[in-house]
């Protein structure tokens, strides 16, 4: 097992400290397990703070008086004593309210004091003890020694955490037996003690609305079979990938009202054309909804790797080709048959689909008129075709003359991918988009961008730059605006890690590379890209191997130094 070098560490690779390898093995003593994200039972509400359940309710007077301090804990929920190790993460979200400014404090069970004035807690058989830390689920209480927690525990917490997927509050908790099984629950029930407990601050004047406290689900850094959140027992691991550990967050509702609806971002484009004394104006309006997690077996990925907000370009009249990335949560697994409803907004149409593609090696059954895509994949045994991470499946999409200016949803109904038992595998769709003209630019979300042009606009596209002319008429005077903007990149100087120059060094950047080392064909990584990721041992982008992956996730968690030379 290895150790973990320090606190920050263990936020990114939580999971791995669990176990190196787990052995999935048929007939394990639970079918399932669960996590469960509560209010503390040994902890009392503070004043205007009620729980229902997974539910908490917040006053307004209350979060107007002062912060508020929400005691949760995390539950473990088994029928045996055989867990081996857990691992959760969990962050803050709201789909209506801003979650910056909300913070998380831990406890370690048997460490950390909590309460101000020691508690008496209860063991199994009866004996009654005092402490002022919490007490977990798992452990032994001595006369001489006091109550010391079963196995070990590494817990951390942080404003956000990238690696995890979050800008906002993070707590990262790893346990695992420390090579010895406990005999039996701290209680009666798996679930009388905690496995952690940490708190929720709510600033004073935080905005009314529904805020979660959420399970972070992603594939750990340095272990990409294991996810973040697990429960892990002597024979096999429970995980959400293999549908065998129930993972159950928190709701908090602050203040009296409604919940508002989600928020959007829109974007509202209008031409005004002028003749004599008249004037025509026709608008046109395309919305751009928050990004929000998805997860399953295979996680169907319209995104553009190539340009900075993921968006496909194209002009009204012309088509233009879009890949589907398939990123697969676990390796191995096998498809035998597929199907796929294409749906995109403002009349763009699915014009082709390539017949055969390196996601699904078969020859696909289509029906372009109806935006249907789907066939059979019988491998070279009859059991289907095993689909690897990165592997795509190509589209092209043809944008009407007079399509107005704007992004364009593209997304899947009703998809579905089967093993050859016509086991169907839980499926993940991140949206995509079609930008449609080069006007259009991405707004903030709470704001609404109106983009007006008078008469003609022109559009000339040169190599790598692009140049508009926009010329307006009013009575006698005449304007006439001269813009060029270069998006062609010249490799400069190095910034080690950012393979996709987004201006950051995160998984993003680890996750392209490892695409690109696998099959170059299948992924394309600019002149700069590569020299920014020739980051160990560099040769100037020349030569990018496994080594330089490596090094971009130890520079993640802090291990090294971008770039390694050795």
């Amino acid at each position: 097992m290895r150790k973990l070098v320090s606190a920050a560490t263990s936020l990114v690779m939580a999971a791995t400290m669990v176990s190196a390898v787990a052995p999935v093995v048929a007939g394990a003593a639970d079918a399932k397990k669960g996590l469960s994200i509560l209010t503390y039972k040994e902890a009392t509400l503070p004043s205007g703070v009620t729980a229902d359940g997974a539910t908490v309710n917040v006053s307004a007077d209350a979060i107007k008086d002062g912060d508020v301090t929400i005691p949760l804990a995390i539950y473990l929920s088994e029928e045996t004593p055989d867990t081996k190790g857990i691992s959760v993460q969990a962050t803050v979200n709201s789909k209506n309210a801003d979650v910056k400014n909300i913070k998380f404090q831990s406890y370690k069970p048997g460490a950390d004091p909590y309460f101000s004035e020691p508690k008496t807690f209860t063991t199994k058989d009866g004996t009654e003890f005092t402490t002022d830390t919490p007490v977990s689920f798992a452990g032994e209480y001595a006369k001489r020694g006091g109550y010391m927690p079963a196995g070990k525990y590494t817990v951390a917490v942080d404003e956000k955490q990238i690696a995890a997927g979050t800008d906002n509050a993070y707590i990262g908790v790893a346990w695992n037996n420390n090579g010895t099984k406990y005999k039996d629950w701290f209680g009666e029930k798996s679930d009388d003690y905690p496995v952690v407990v940490f708190d929720v601050i709510l600033p004073k004047g935080t905005a009314e609305g529904e805020y979660t406290i959420d399970y972070c689900d992603y594939m750990t850094a340095d272990t990409p079979s294991v996810p973040s959140c697990l429960v892990e027992t002597i024979d096999w691991y429970n995980t959400l990938v293999d549908k065998n550990l129930d993972l159950s967050n928190l709701t908090i509702k602050v203040g009296d009202t409604e919940t508002p609806p989600d928020s959007s971002t829109t974007t509202t484009q209008s031409t005004t054309t002028n003749s004599g004394n008249s004037s025509t104006t026709t608008t046109t309006s395309s919305t751009k909804t928050p990004d929000q997690p998805v997860s399953g077996d295979f996680i169907l990925d319209f995104d553009n790797p190539e340009d900075e907000n993921g968006y496909w370009h194209a002009n009204a009249g012309e088509t233009v080709d879009v890949d589907m990335h398939i990123t697969t949560v676990k390796s191995g697994l096998t498809v035998a048959g597929f199907s796929f409803d294409i749906t995109v907004a403002g009349g763009i149409k699915l014009a082709d689909v390539v017949k055969t593609c390196p996601a699904l090696s078969t020859a696909l059954v289509r029906d372009i008129n109806e935006g249907n895509v789907n066939g059979t994949c019988e491998g070279s045994n009859g059991e289907g075709v095993t689909v690897k991470d990165g592997d795509m499946v190509f589209y092209t999409f043809e944008v009407p003359a007079g399509t107005p200016d704007g992004l364009y949803e593209i997304n899947l109904a009703n998809a579905y991918l089967a093993t050859a038992e016509k086991t169907p595998h839980n499926i993940g769709v991140k949206k995509g988009y079609i930008q449609v003209g080069d006007s259009i630019t991405q707004p903030d979300s709470s704001t609404t961008t109106t983009q007006s042009s008078t008469t003609t606009t022109s559009t000339t596209k040169s190599g790598g730059s692009s140049s508009t002319t926009t010329t307006a008429s009013r009575g006698s005077s005449s304007t006439t605006t001269t813009s060029t903007t270069s998006t062609s990149k010249v490799p400069g100087t190095p910034d080690y890690g950012d393979t996709n120059c987004d201006g950051h060094v995160r998984i993003n950047d680890v996750v392209i590379l490892n695409k690109y080392l696998n099959d170059a064909k299948s992924i394309n990584i600019s002149d700069q890209g590569k020299l920014n990721a020739d980051c160990y041992n560099p040769k100037n982008g020349e030569e990018l191997t496994a080594e330089d992956s490596k090094a971009i996730i130890q520079s993640i968690v802090h291990l090294v130094t971008l770039p390694v030379n050795k």
